[in-house]
């Protein structure tokens, strides 16, 4: 289930950030500037010194979607030249949106219609045929904003680790359209067979990875592609795709706060944008929304949600059917939650949830609508009692000032769009699958108890994208800052070489540290998460809110999934 987000620090401070993170701010350009030479030609990079690193910024895998190409599938990069092209700065990011919702990832994110590139950082002096497995992030954003120049996925620091486990690796970061420039849906976009955009563009990156990163010195036949939230759902999207066909583009995957499971419907807000810009009454209405002016389509979609969808031909039936039928890609997988994922503003709301009919409200309204049966049932499994709701472990508390029952609310939504979801599929796959999955709770707060672009009003807790911050183990001060405590800092560590290790390896646990929890692959018939918690991860036994969550993967059909 995607989740939506801003920034909520000025645009310019972000942007000030975004260039001078350390990765920007170690970039020598020199005569010894590092090359890659693409099946297209030759790129010159940067040489990011503090970091012992290379990168190359802004390497387009696609047509600029500009004038008639806009609302369509990506066309692949077929410009060919002598020389070398320059690869120092990053391209603009795709479209995305904040207001009027309080959360957004495009604060600070400099945006056009020019943006379907993607980032490279490597180990200095690698050179084609070093082979180095590959990490492959897609942001996330509730599919409404994001970028690869979000400081907060800086992948320096995730690729040093690498380097000092010797198990060295290359990340790739690509841009991917978002809201209506990559998910509209309506009769008029079917017609056309142009749905799910966003995700044709992740794989047209994929499939440039596979045709080019061994110039850089990666290995196209060891990728993981990994994401959070909106991100690890597309990353889920992809492995139900074209009927579970991957096509050698990755061999293991990482769903964070994520899953092919949970509830989603389609928006259908297509003729509310053509009345607004005028195409209405076009005989294309399509083909006019391609020659309105850029500013005037993007403040028209402002506003509106959208989601991937079953299209017919990227996502051709619902992923709860695709793993029923084992139509899905075989392939090794990390996969795991925050415990508290239900405190996130935008999966429950504030100050409106007091009483047992507006839960049920809140219940009914739930994907594009559930039946009175369901409603009755799902009131009986979170029963109005703050012990057993969320965040959990906070006794009898209610932070009755965001509702009497806020708690009871957050539990429900939380486990229906990311931990029931994450558990029926941990099962199946583990019965079903020859490579194993490894799952995770995360549940470490923030430290200061505020998730910028998620919820800083309390309770905030361990909420969605809690564990952004230590899978990138980012130290830099930007808005997912991870402060100032040591023991912070260690988990971080933790937590990026398991991520590196699996990266490297497809297992967790050659991260190099002592005196941690050997990670087991997920058994059905002994079912265990690893708790990454600071100063005290462990193994459990993954059996909380059992009832609860079994009950939601008997009605996936219902939750539109």
């Amino acid at each position: 289930m995607s989740g939506h987000w801003s920034i909520g620090v000025c645009a310019l401070a972000l942007l000030l950030l975004s260039s001078l993170s350390p990765a920007s701010a170690a970039a020598v350009h020199h005569q010894n500037a590092p090359s890659a030479h693409t099946v297209n030609g030759t790129y010159t990079g940067l040489s990011l010194e503090s970091f012992n690193q290379e990168a190359f910024y802004g390497i387009p895998f696609a047509i600029p979607p500009l004038g008639d190409l806009r609302l369509r599938y990506p066309v692949p990069y077929n410009q060919s030249w002598r020389g070398s092209r320059n690869a120092t700065v990053r391209s603009d990011s795709c479209p995305g949106f904040d207001k009027p919702f309080a959360q957004g990832f495009a604060d600070g994110l400099t945006m056009s219609e020019n943006c379907l590139t993607l980032d490279i950082v490597r180990p200095a002096n690698v050179k084609p045929g070093d082979n180095l497995p590959v990490f492959f992030w897609i942001y996330g954003g509730g599919f409404k904003a994001g970028g690869s120049a979000d400081p907060r996925y800086n992948t320096s620091f995730m690729v040093r680790n690498s380097m000092e486990m010797k198990k060295p690796i290359i990340a790739v970061v690509p841009n991917y359209r978002t809201g209506a420039f990559g998910l509209l849906a309506s009769k008029e976009v079917a017609a056309a067979g142009v749905g799910n955009i966003a995700l044709f563009d992740q794989r047209l990156a994929m499939e440039w990875v596979s045709e080019n990163i061994r110039a850089f010195g990666g290995d196209p036949t060891k990728v993981t592609i990994a994401g959070e939230s909106a991100g690890g759902s597309s990353a889920g999207y992809h492995l139900v795709a074209f009927g579970g066909k991957n096509n050698g583009l990755f061999r293991s995957a990482i769903l964070e706060s994520s899953s092919l499971l949970g509830a989603t419907s389609e928006s259908w807000w297509y003729d509310n944008i053509t009345t607004t810009v005028g195409c209405n009454t076009a005989a294309d209405s399509l083909a006019c929304l391609r020659t309105v002016p850029y500013l005037k389509f993007f403040n028209a979609i402002n506003g509106f949600q959208f989601k991937p969808y079953i299209d017919g031909r990227f996502v051709t039936q619902p992923p709860s059917i695709s793993i029923a039928k084992g139509q899905i890609a075989d392939v090794a997988l990390i996969m795991g939650s925050n415990t508290d994922e239900g405190t996130a503003e935008f999966f429950t709301p504030r100050g409106t949830l007091n009483n047992d009919s507006d839960i049920a409200s809140l219940v009914a309204h739930l994907a594009n609508g559930l039946s009175d049966e369901i409603v009755s049932n799902v009131l009986r499994l979170y029963p109005d009692d703050p012990i057993q709701g969320c965040p959990f472990g906070t006794g009898p508390e209610r932070f009755a000032d965001q509702g009497v029952q806020y708690k009871r609310g957050a539990a429900i939504t939380g486990d229906l769009n990311i931990h029931a979801g994450r558990r029926a599929y941990a099962v199946s796959h583990s019965q079903r699958s020859k490579h194993p999955i490894y799952t995770y709770r995360f549940d470490q707060a923030p430290w200061d108890m505020k998730e910028v672009d998620v919820t800083t009003t309390a309770p905030v807790f361990v909420t969605h994208y809690s564990e952004i911050v230590h899978v990138f183990d980012n130290p830099d001060k930007n808005v997912n800052w991870i402060g100032p405590y040591p023991i912070l800092s260690e988990l971080a560590n933790y937590v990026s070489r398991s991520w590196v290790s699996f990266i490297h390896d497809q297992t967790p646990n050659n991260h190099g540290l002592q005196n941690k929890p050997v990670w087991p692959r997920y058994d059905a018939s002994k079912p265990q998460n690893i708790v990454f918690r600071a100063g005290a991860s462990w193994i459990e036994k993954d059996d909380w809110r059992k009832e609860q969550l079994a009950y939601w993967s008997t009605i996936w059909s219902e939750v539109m999934t």
